[in-house]
């Protein structure tokens, strides 16, 4: 297996091997934060897997056509809407008093992981469905 040694490459797996390293160091000399050590450990233990995986790939393999990324466009760009008419409807409730479960004052932090998740879906079943449709325009 042929494997690139470009210099992005190369901070990828130097950042993965350094983490590595500190959490066999957390580990060993600071017990009390094990499981620090641990999450470093592992997270290094994949980026370096990424990493061999990316450096296995030729650099123009990840190179995005014209139309996937008018597909990303106009799939975050009818999100971004979703979640501003989400928020806006939140705040609508807020202010007639109909459901003061959804008040951002009290629960501020539920509503917005509800933003963000209805956000982040929206994105992925749009990006699937304008690929489905093939037209982008």
């Amino acid at each position: 297996m042929k494997l690139r040694k470009d210099r992005d490459i190369s901070k990828l797996l130097g950042f993965s091997l350094a983490a590595i390293l500190a959490g066999t160091f957390i580990i060993w000399f600071i017990p009390q934060i094990t499981i620090i050590g641990v999450i470093s450990i592992s997270s290094g233990l994949m980026g370096f897997i990424i990493g061999l995986r990316l450096a296995s790939k030729p650099k123009d393999y990840f190179m995005e056509d014209e139309r996937s990324g008018r597909i990303k466009e106009k799939a975050g760009y009818y999100a971004y809407e979703i979640m501003v008419s989400v928020a806006a409807i939140i705040m609508f409730l807020k202010i007639v008093k109909v459901s003061p479960s959804l008040t951002p004052s009290s629960d501020f932090f539920d509503g917005a992981l509800l933003i963000w998740v209805i956000g982040l879906y929206s994105f992925l079943i749009l990006k699937w469905y304008f690929n489905k449709k093939g037209d982008i325009e």
